[in-house]
C-alpha cells in the first residue's frame, strides 16, 4: 500500500467525526457570499480543534480528546443520485495524476536485481476514498455519519431575527419528524440545537446585534448562542488592497463545484473501432475488423465529461441492497455516450436519499446549493475577512464544541447507559423473544451466504440506542468504553441474526481495539474486520460498506506492517461489479506485496496488471497506461517475453487511445524483437500495428511543422543491422562467378587473405629496386572486421564504393523494404573556404536530394525481400563526384508489410501500409588488450572502415583476358591475349604482373615471341644457332614480370595488347591463380603512390600425361683417359586420362620431342634406327631410355656466365625450338619453383652438410631437365576433337633416385621425439651423407670380352684387366684398391652370379700380382690400374671382385667402401677340343 498524507489514526478520525447540520437564512447566506464562500464553507478550515478538551465517560471517567476534528453539512445539500456518484468519482480519479516528470531517477529502488521507480504515494487512490466516504449514504445500522446538532444562522440584520431563528428550528424539526430518510439523518430526537447570530462588522449596527444577542441567550439558553462578528474589511477595501494573505479554504473546496461549473464543459466521445475484446465487457465489446485509417473525435452536448468507459457501474449508492448497474442497451453505432449519462434505478429498500421524492423541497426559500454555486461571483476567498475574524471563528469553533457539543454528548451518553442498564433483561424485539424462547440460542460464526437480514429494529429499540452509545463514545475519542460496548451488541445482533448491524459492530469493534492501544502492547484483532468483511458482502450484499471497512482497515494494517494481510483485504473486494474500485484495490494490493519486508517484486507487477487491465475497463486510460508501465519495469529484460509482449501491446493500444503517438510507437516498437515467440500471424498483426501508429506520429509531426518535414528521418526497429559484418570496398569490384571455371574474376570476400599482401610486398619491391619502403602500409581493398581499419579508406573521384550490409530480420514474417539506399554525410574540401558546409541525403526535399545525388550518386534499390528469420547481405554502391570527407552513417527504406497474412498475395500500395525510416550503421573497433589498464577494462580502438577520404582523379586500368581457356589439360600451353585500358583521366606507367603461382603464365623472355595464337616454334623459324638460354641460375625466377607500354605509359582511353601463355598445372583438379597487376600514376600522389589492380582465374586441370625418369651412370668400358662422364636416362609415360561419360578425356598423347636442358649435359637417342613415333593411348605406359653425355666444351661455363644448353631428340618431322618462348619460359618457372620447394625449412644438420660439402656432393648431382613435348588428342564433353600441345619437366636431380614430372610429398608417419637441448656429437661429428661418399669414384673394368683359351696346354687363363678409375667430385681423393677382399663378403649381400644353372662356382678366380694398390686422384681427373686375372676353368665370370676404398679427408684415415654394383663379365672359352 502506497503511502499516504495522513496515519492511520488521522484518517480514522477524519473519516469517523461529529457531524453538525448548518441550516442558515438567505440574508446570512448573503453575508457569507461577500467572501465568495458558503457558511460551511466559510467555517470548515477551522473546523479542527487546535487545543485537547475533556470529555467524561457515563461512569464519570475523564476522557482526553485530542485534535477534534467537526464536519459541518448543510442541512439542504442532497447527496448526489447514483449516476452523477459514479461520475464525481470517476473524474475525481482521472483528474488526479501522478506529480513525477517523466525520466526523473529521484525515487528509484532496488530490489534485488530489479531497479524500479515508483510512485511513493498514490493521490488518486486518497481522492478516490476521500469522494467515496463522502458520497457515501448514511445507513440506519450504524449512527457515525448522523448529525448531532444543527446550527441556525440568521444575520443580524434580519428584521426578525428570533422569529428567524424559530422558523428554521421549525423546518428542523418537520423536516427530521416527517421525514426521517432523508438527508440529513438525525443522530436522536433530542438533538443539541445551536444558535449563531451573523454579524457583519461594517455594514450591521453593533448595538442592534448586541440586543439581539441577549435576547436570543433568554430564548434558547446562553450555552447554545454564540455571536459571530465577520467581514470586518468592506468589500471597497478588498477590491482595491493586494494582499499575499493564504488563502485556507481552497484546500477544502470541492475543484468539481468552485471551477467546472464556472464554465461549461463540453462532453468528448471516441470512436472506438479499434477496441478489442479483451479491453470492453463481454456483453457490449466493439470489434471492428477493418484497421481504422484514423483516430476520429467528436462532442455531443452532454453535460458530462470524462474518459470512455465501460458499461459495468463504478459504484453502487444503496447502503443495503448493493450496487446496482446501468443498462444502456445493445450498441448501433461505432460511437457510444458516456455510461454515466445513462439514469439508473436505486433499489433501496427502504427511502434513501439517492431516490428522488418530489413532495420534499429542499430549498427552502432560498437558492439551492446548487445554484449557490452557479451564482457565485469570480475572485478570492475570504476577502473581507481579517485576521480578527479568522480568530473569531476559531473562538467560535471552540465555544461550540466545548460549551455546547461535548456536555450535550456527556448528557446523551449518560441517558443511553441508564436506559441499557434499565433494560437489560427485556427481550429487545418479538422476533428475538420467539427465538430465544422456542429456538434457542444460535451458534455464532459465519453466516451462509444465502441468508439475509430479517430483523428490523424501531428506533428506540435498546441494540440500537446500544449502538448508539457506542458511536458517540467513539466519535469522541473514548476508544475502550467504545470498544465494550460494540463488543457487547455484536453479540446481541449476532444472536438475532441481525447481519448488517452485526458487521458493523464487529467493524468498529476492531477499529475501537485499534484506536484505543499500543501497537505493541495489544494485536490487531484482524479476524473481526475479516468477519466483518465477509458479512457485508455475503449476507448483507453491500459491497459499499464493506468498501469502506477494507478501506479503513488496510489502513490500520499497514500502520502494523501487516501489509500481506491489507494486500488479501484489497483483493476481496474485487469484484466485476465496479472496475474503477477494483483497479483502485489491486493497485494497492500491488504495493502492498512491494512494501513487505521482503519485497515480492512479481507479485507487484501481476497484480499492477490486473489493476491496469479493470482502469482499462473503467476508462480510466491514463491510470491503465501507468499501471501497465510500472509492471513493465519488472518483466522488462527477465525473459518473460509474452508478457512482456502483452503489456507493450496494451501500452501501444492505451497510449494511441490517448493520442500519445509517440509514447504507442515506442511501445509498439519493443514487440519487434528478435526475442519475440509470437506466432508469424501475431508478428504480422504487431508489425501492421507498428507501422500504422507510425504513420499517424509522422503524418502529425509533418502537420505541426506546416506541411515540410524535419531533417532527420525515424530510426525503425526492423530490420537489423549486423553492425561490425560491414565491408567497404574500394574501386571497381569484378564479378566473380564460381559455377563457370576459368572465370576471370575477383572474390572481394578473399581480398584481405595474406597471399594478396605478399604479392603487393613482391611488386613494390620490384619497383623500388628491390627495396621494401619503411612507410609501406598494405592497401586494403575491401575493409571488414578483420582488418586493420585505424587509418580511413582512400577512394577516389568517379570511381565506385561498395557497402555491404548484413539485413537481419528478427521476426517470423515476410519484410519488404522498398526504395533502400545508403545515408552519408559529406563534408567537401574547397580550397580557400575555412569550414565548408556539411552536405547529407538525409532529406525530403527534391531539389536538396537531387543536389546530393550529383555530388554522391547514391544507388536506390527498388525493392528488397527478407523471409522470416533470415539474414541477408545487401551490397549498395556510391560513386563520388567530389573530393572530401565521405561518412556512411546508415540506410533508409521504406518498411512495409501486408495487412493480410496470406503471404501469396503479392504486397502493393492498396493492401500495405509504410513508413519511411532508417537505420544507423556504427562499427565497433576492435578491444584493446595490449596495456594494463586495457586488459582490466573494456576498450576499444577506432574504427575507421565507414569514415572514407575521397581523393581526386586517378588513372585506373581495366584488364580484359582474351582466349583464356576455361578448362587445361596437366601441362597444357595455351597462347591468351592480355588487353589492358586505360579507363581514368591521367595517364600510368610502371605497370607490372605478379601471380601466386608464376609457373602459370609467362609473357615471354627469350627470343622472338610466336604469332598469337601459335604457341610453339619451330627450328625453321629461327635461327639455328639459337640453341642457348642465357639465365641468371643464382636467383630465382622473380614472379613480377615487367608489361611493355608504348612509349612506357599508357594514356586515358587507350589499349595495349599483350600476348601471354598459360600452362596447366601438373596436378589434376581445380586450381586458382591471382593475378595481381600494379601501377603508378605519372603524376605523383602523397597520398597514393601506386594502384593495384587484382584477378582470380579458376581453372580446371584435367589429368594427361605422367612422367617418371631416372638416370643411372653408363658402364664406360671403352672409354679413353679423355672421354667424358654419361648416363642413361630411362623414361616412363604414362597418359592417366580415363574415358569416362559426359567428361572431357585425353584420348592419345603423341610425344613430339624430349628436350634437356642443362649447361652440363645433352641427350641422344640410343638406337641408330629412325626414330618411331611414340603415341600413348588411354592408360597406356610407354618406356624411353635415352643417353645423356657430359660436355665440357660450354664456353659459357668457363667464362662464368650461367646459360643453359638446349639438347633436342624429336620424334617427329618439325623439330620445336625449345630454347625459345614459351618452352624456355616454363622450364625456366618450373625449375624456379622446384627450387622454391626444395629450399623449403629443413633441419640444420642437413644443411650445413650441404653446404660443407659441396665438393663431394656433386658426385651424383646431375643438374638436369627433361622437356617432354607433347601434342595430345582430347575428345570434349560434347564429342568434339581437339587437339591441344603441352609440355612436362622432370627435373633430374641426382643419380639412381626416380623423379616425376608432378610433385609428391612424403608425409611423415611418426613425429620425431621433441629435443629440448642440442645434441653436441651431432654438432661436432657432422659427416657427409653415405649416400654421396659410397660414390665419390666412377669405376670401370677393360679388358676383352671373350677370351679363348686352350686348358689342356695351360690350367691358367691368364687375361689383363684395365681398372678405370675417375674421381667425379671437385675435391681429391685417396684411393685404395684391394683385391682380397670381396664386396659381397664386406656387405654380407648375396652374390650376383650371370653363369648358367648348370655351372656351379665359376666366380672363383684369383688375381695375380699386387693386391693392394693406393693412389690419389685430383678432381675430375682419371687414372688406370693394371691388374692380372687368373682363371682356372671356362666360362662367364664377373671380374667386378674387388674392393675400392675412397678417403676424402686426409686428416681422417677412415675410409669408404665404394658402391659399383654394375657387373663386368668376361667369357672364358675353352679351345682345346678344338
Amino acid at each position: 500500500m502506497a503511502q499516504c498524507k495522513q496515519t492511520a489514526q488521522e484518517f480514522i478520525q477524519n473519516t469517523f467525526s461529529p457531524a453538525v447540520a448548518v441550516l442558515c437564512s438567505p440574508d446570512a447566506e448573503v453575508l457569507c457570499q461577500k467572501n465568495n464562500l458558503t457558511f460551511v464553507e466559510l467555517v470548515q478550515p477551522f473546523c479542527r480543534l487546535t487545543t485537547e478538551v475533556h470529555i467524561r465517560d457515563p461512569n464519570n471517567v475523564p476522557h482526553t480528546i485530542k485534535n477534534l476534528k467537526i464536519t459541518m453539512r448543510d442541512m439542504n445539500m442532497q447527496l448526489p443520485q447514483a449516476v452523477m456518484a459514479r461520475k464525481m468519482l470517476n473524474d475525481v480519479v482521472a483528474s488526479t495524476q501522478p506529480q513525477l516528470g517523466e525520466g526523473s531517477r529521484g525515487n528509484v529502488v532496488t530490489f534485488g536485481s530489479y531497479d524500479l521507480q515508483l510512485s511513493a504515494s498514490t493521490p488518486w487512490f486518497e481522492a478516490y476514498r476521500d469522494m467515496f466516504l463522502k458520497v457515501l449514504p448514511p445507513s440506519d445500522h450504524e449512527f457515525l455519519s448522523h448529525c448531532l446538532c444543527c446550527i441556525f444562522v440568521v444575520s443580524s440584520g434580519h428584521s426578525d431575527p428570533i422569529n428567524a431563528f424559530n422558523t428554521l428550528s421549525s423546518n428542523q424539526y418537520q423536516q427530521q419528524t416527517q421525514y426521517p430518510t432523508k438527508m440529513p439523518r438525525w443522530f436522536c430526537p433530542g438533538i443539541l440545537k445551536y444558535y449563531v447570530l451573523l454579524h457583519d462588522v461594517v455594514e450591521g449596527e453593533d448595538a442592534k446585534a448586541d440586543a439581539v444577542y441577549q435576547s436570543m441567550k433568554s430564548s434558547f439558553g446562553g450555552q447554545n448562542c454564540h455571536l459571530l462578528h465577520i467581514n470586518s474589511r468592506s468589500l471597497h477595501t478588498a477590491e482595491t488592497m493586494h494582499t499575499d494573505l493564504p488563502d485556507p479554504w481552497s484546500q477544502f473546496l470541492n475543484k468539481n463545484n468552485s471551477e467546472a461549473n464556472s464554465k461549461k464543459r463540453n462532453k468528448a466521445r471516441y470512436f472506438i473501432a479499434w477496441e478489442g475484446a479483451e479491453y470492453d465487457s463481454a456483453s457490449n465489446s466493439v470489434v471492428d475488423d477493418a484497421f481504422p485509417s484514423k483516430l476520429s473525435e467528436g462532442t455531443t452536448d452532454s453535460p458530462l465529461s470524462g474518459p470512455i468507459m465501460s458499461n459495468s457501474s463504478l459504484v453502487d449508492m444503496s447502503p443495503d441492497s448493493g450496487e446496482g448497474t446501468a443498462s444502456s442497451g445493445s450498441l448501433t453505432s461505432e460511437t457510444f455516450d458516456h455510461p454515466l449519462s445513462e439514469p439508473s434505478q436505486d433499489l433501496n429498500h427502504v427511502d434513501s436519499p439517492l431516490s428522488p421524492d418530489k413532495t420534499y423541497e429542499p430549498e427552502l426559500n432560498h437558492t439551492s446549493f446548487k445554484g449557490k454555486l452557479g451564482d457565485r461571483k469570480q475572485g478570492g476567498h475570504g476577502i473581507c475577512l481579517t485576521t480578527s475574524d479568522q480568530d473569531r471563528i476559531k473562538i467560535f469553533m471552540h465555544e461550540l464544541c466545548v460549551r455546547a457539543l461535548i456536555p450535550w454528548a456527556e448528557r446523551q451518553m449518560k441517558i443511553l447507559n441508564e436506559q441499557h442498564a434499565s433494560r437489560k433483561g427485556i427481550s429487545k424485539s418479538l422476533f428475538s423473544a420467539t427465538k430465544r424462547w422456542f429456538g434457542g440460542n444460535k451458534p455464532t460464526g459465519q453466516v451462509a451466504a444465502n441468508q439475509n437480514t430479517t430483523v428490523v429494529y424501531s428506533s428506540d429499540a435498546p441494540e440500537l440506542q446500544m449502538r448508539r452509545l457506542g458511536d458517540i463514545a467513539f466519535l469522541f475519542q473514548m476508544y475502550d468504553f467504545a470498544y465494550n460496548t460494540y463488543h457487547a451488541a455484536k453479540r446481541d445482533f449476532n444472536n438475532d441474526h441481525a447481519w448488517l448491524h452485526y458487521a458493523g459492530a464487529l467493524e468498529m469493534a476492531c477499529i475501537s481495539l485499534f484506536m484505543s492501544g499500543n501497537p505493541r502492547e495489544q494485536k490487531y484483532p484482524f479476524h473481526y474486520m475479516e468477519s466483518a468483511i465477509t458479512t457485508y458482502l455475503q449476507s448483507c450484499k453491500n459491497p459499499l460498506y464493506a468498501t469502506r471497512a477494507t478501506l479503513v482497515s488496510t489502513e490500520a494494517l499497514k500502520s502494523r506492517k501487516m501489509y500481506n494481510e491489507a494486500a488479501l483485504q484489497f483483493i476481496k473486494l474485487t469484484s466485476e461489479d465496479s472496475d474503477l474500485r477494483s483497479a483502485l484495490l489491486l493497485e494497492q494490493a500491488a504495493h502492498c506485496y512491494i512494501n513487505m519486508e521482503i519485497p515480492k517484486v512479481r507479485k507487484y507487477a501481476f497484480h499492477m496488471i490486473l489493476s491496469g487491465h479493470r482502469y482499462s475497463k473503467s476508462g480510466q486510460r491514463k491510470h491503465a497506461l501507468r499501471s501497465y508501465s510500472q509492471a513493465l519495469q519488472v518483466y522488462k529484460g527477465k525473459n518473460w517475453s509474452l508478457a512482456e509482449d502483452h503489456i507493450n501491446f496494451t501500452l501501444g493500444r492505451q497510449s494511441l487511445n490517448l493520442k500519445q503517438l509517440d509514447n504507442a510507437t515506442a511501445a509498439f516498437k519493443h514487440l519487434l524483437t528478435e526475442n519475440s515467440k509470437q506466432i508469424p500471424s501475431q508478428q504480422n498483426a504487431f508489425l501492421r500495428e507498428y507501422l500504422f501508429v507510425y504513420k499517424q506520429l509522422l503524418s502529425l509531426e509533418m502537420s505541426s511543422y506546416g506541411g515540410v518535414h524535419s531533417n532527420t528521418l525515424p530510426e525503425l526497429p526492423i530490420p537489423m543491422l549486423d553492425n561490425n559484418a560491414t565491408k567497404v570496398i574500394v574501386g571497381h569490384k569484378p564479378q566473380h562467378n564460381q559455377d563457370k571455371p576459368g572465370h576471370i574474376g575477383y572474390d572481394y570476400t578473399e581480398s584481405n587473405h595474406p597471399r594478396w599482401q605478399a604479392l603487393e610486398e613482391a611488386l613494390v619491391s620490384f619497383a623500388n629496386n628491390g627495396i621494401l619502403p619503411v612507410t609501406h602500409r598494405p592497401t586494403i581493398q575491401c575493409f571488414t572486421n578483420k582488418t586493420d581499419n585505424r587509418f580511413n579508406p582512400v577512394a577516389y573521384v568517379g570511381e565506385p564504393v561498395t557497402v555491404e550490409l548484413y539485413l537481419v530480420n528478427p521476426l517470423k514474417v515476410v519484410l519488404v523494404l522498398t526504395e533502400v539506399t545508403l545515408l552519408w554525410s559529406f563534408l567537401p574540401s574547397i580550397p580557400g573556404q575555412d569550414k565548408p558546409q556539411l552536405i547529407t541525403n538525409e532529406v525530403f526535399s527534391s531539389v536538396k536530394n537531387t543536389l546530393a545525388n550529383e555530388i554522391i550518386h547514391t544507388q536506390v534499390i527498388d525493392e528488397i525481400v527478407l523471409p522470416g528469420s533470415e539474414r541477408s547481405p545487401v551490397q549498395f554502391t556510391l560513386t563520388p563526384h567530389q573530393t572530401g570527407e565521405l561518412r556512411i552513417v546508415g540506410i533508409c527504406y521504406n518498411l512495409s508489410s501486408s495487412l493480410t497474412d496470406d503471404r501469396n498475395i503479392k504486397p502493393s500500395p492498396a493492401n500495405t501500409v509504410y513508413v519511411r525510416g532508417k537505420q544507423r550503421l556504427d562499427v565497433q573497433g576492435p578491444r584493446l588488450n595490449n596495456t594494463k589498464e586495457e586488459k582490466s577494462s573494456k576498450v576499444y580502438g577506432p574504427d575507421r572502415r565507414l569514415d572514407l577520404v575521397i581523393q581526386p582523379e586517378m588513372p585506373q586500368l581495366q584488364v580484359s583476358f582474351c582466349n583464356f581457356p576455361k578448362s587445361l589439360l596437366c601441362g597444357e600451353v595455351h597462347a591468351v591475349m592480355l588487353q589492358f585500358t586505360n579507363i581514368g583521366t591521367s595517364p600510368l606507367h610502371k605497370l607490372k604482373l605478379a601471380s601466386s603461382t608464376p609457373e602459370f603464365i609467362t609473357l615471354g623472355d627469350h627470343g622472338e615471341l610466336p604469332k598469337f595464337p601459335c604457341v610453339y616454334q619451330t627450328k625453321n623459324e629461327v635461327p639455328s644457332e639459337e640453341t642457348k638460354c642465357y639465365c641468371n641460375t643464382k636467383d630465382k625466377v622473380c614472379n613480377v614480370m615487367d608489361i611493355p607500354l608504348p612509349n612506357r605509359t599508357l594514356q586515358p582511353k587507350s589499349t595495349v595488347s599483350v600476348p601471354a601463355w598459360v600452362r596447366g598445372n601438373d596436378i589434376g583438379g581445380v586450381h586458382d591463380v591471382h593475378f595481381m597487376f600494379y601501377y603508378e600514376p605519372v603524376t605523383k600522389s602523397p597520398r597514393a603512390r601506386h594502384r593495384l589492380q587484382r584477378h582470380t582465374a579458376v581453372i580446371n586441370t584435367l589429368e594427361s600425361l605422367s612422367v617418371r625418369s631416372v638416370a643411372h651412370r653408363a658402364n664406360s668400358v671403352h672409354q679413353s683417359s679423355s672421354s667424358q662422364a654419361s648416363c642413361i636416362l630411362s623414361c616412363e609415360m604414362e597418359n592417366i586420362s580415363q574415358v569416362q561419360a559426359n567428361r572431357a578425356y585425353v584420348k592419345e598423347i603423341q610425344v613430339n620431342q624430349v628436350s634437356c636442358a642443362s649447361d652440363l649435359w645433352s641427350i641422344q637417342y640410343l638406337s641408330s634406327q629412325d626414330k618411331p613415333e611414340i603415341i600413348i593411348g588411354c592408360r597406356e605406359t610407354m618406356h624411353l631410355c635415352l643417353k645423356a653425355t657430359k660436355s665440357a666444351n660450354n664456353l659459357d661455363s668457363m667464362l662464368g656466365k650461367e646459360s643453359v644448353i638446349f639438347s633436342d631428340v624429336s620424334f617427329s618431322d618439325q623439330q620445336i625450338s625449345s630454347a625459345t618462348t614459351p618452352c624456355a619460359d616454363f622450364f625456366l618457372r618450373s625449375r624456379s619453383q622446384s627450387d622454391s620447394e626444395s629450399s623449403a625449412p629443413t633441419e640444420t644438420v642437413s644443411k650445413s652438410r650441404e653446404k660443407d660439402f659441396r665438393d663431394l656432393n656433386c658426385a651424383i648431382q646431375l643438374g638436369m631437365t627433361l622437356i617432354i613435348l607433347w601434342k595430345a588428342c582430347v575428345i570434349s564433353e560434347d564429342g568434339e576433337l581437339q587437339i591441344k600441345v603441352g609440355q612436362h619437366h622432370v627435373i633430374i636431380k641426382k643419380i639412381d633416385t626416380i623423379f616425376t614430372s608432378y610433385p609428391f610429398f612424403i608425409i611423415p608417419t611418426e613425429k620425431p621425439p621433441i629435443r629440448f637441448t642440442r645434441s653436441r656429437d651431432e654438432q661436432e661429428n657432422i659427416r657427409p651423407e653415405s649416400e654421396v661418399t659410397t660414390q665419390l669414384v666412377d669405376i670401370n673394368f677393360n679388358h676383352q670380352a671373350q677370351v679363348p683359351h686352350n686348358f689342356q696346354n695351360n690350367r691358367i687363363a691368364i687375361v689383363p684387366v684395365t681398372l678405370l678409375l675417375r674421381n667425379c667430385t671437385k675435391a681429391s681423393v685417396e684411393i685404395l684398391v684391394d683385391t682380397s677382399k670381396s664386396p659381397d663378403r664386406l656387405n654380407n649381400r648375396p652374390e650376383e652370379k650371370y653363369v648358367v644353372p648348370e655351372v656351379q662356382h665359376l666366380t672363383s678366380f684369383s688375381w695375380v700380382s699386387q693386391t693392394l694398390t693406393k693412389l690419389s686422384l685430383d678432381p675430375s681427373q682419371q687414372r688406370t690400374v693394371h691388374m692380372t686375372a687368373c682363371f682356372s676353368k671356362p666360362g662367364i665370370y664377373n671380374v667386378n671382385r674387388l674392393a675400392v676404398f675412397v678417403t676424402h679427408n686426409k686428416d681422417t684415415p677412415e675410409m669408404v667402401l665404394q658402391r659399383h654394383a654394375a657387373p663386368s663379365v668376361i667369357v672364358i672359352q675353352d679351345v682345346s677340343s678344338e
